[in-house]
């Protein structure tokens, strides 16, 4: 009886050139986008964000809830599972704070065009205002 050893090799070794992801990363980013989704995470944090970094979060972030949350939300109350695989109350209570979350890591991850064309609107605004107040002060320190 001969034992074939290239089936024994782990499967959880990582591949050449990669390694594991080290869990207190993902434990600080799974906090930190719990945190935003109670709305007191700044993420990255304010300082040394760009004009066009605000604009992109700010507008997945609206994604994620206008579009994407309740589509999830709508998913999960038309689920039928049998009582030993329903959702539990306690499930059922954190539902909208896990939609949250998972909504906004879809709009991260797909890079949705609506994004792109939202954080464009916001910055060009942004332009418009900020030129137009800029003309008004330079107005009134004329006169």
């Amino acid at each position: 009886m001969s034992i074939n050893t290239s089936m024994m090799t782990s499967s959880a070794a990582p591949a050449p050139g990669t390694s594991f992801a080290r869990p207190e990363h993902r434990l600080n980013g799974s906090q930190t986008s719990f945190r935003q989704v109670l709305g007191q995470g700044g993420g990255e944090g304010a300082s040394g964000i760009t004009a066009e970094q605000r604009a992109v979060s700010t507008a997945e972030q609206l994604v994620a809830v206008a579009l994407v949350q309740p589509l999830l939300a709508q998913m999960r109350e038309s689920s039928n599972a049998a009582p030993p695989f329903a959702p539990t109350q306690a499930e059922k209570q954190i539902r909208a704070l896990q939609d949250a979350s998972v909504a906004q890591q879809i709009v991260h991850a797909s890079r949705f065009p609506m994004v792109d064309r939202l954080a464009r609107g916001m910055l060009d605004r942004a332009e418009r205002q900020g030129g137009d107040r800029m003309e008004a002060l330079a107005g009134s320190n004329n006169a």
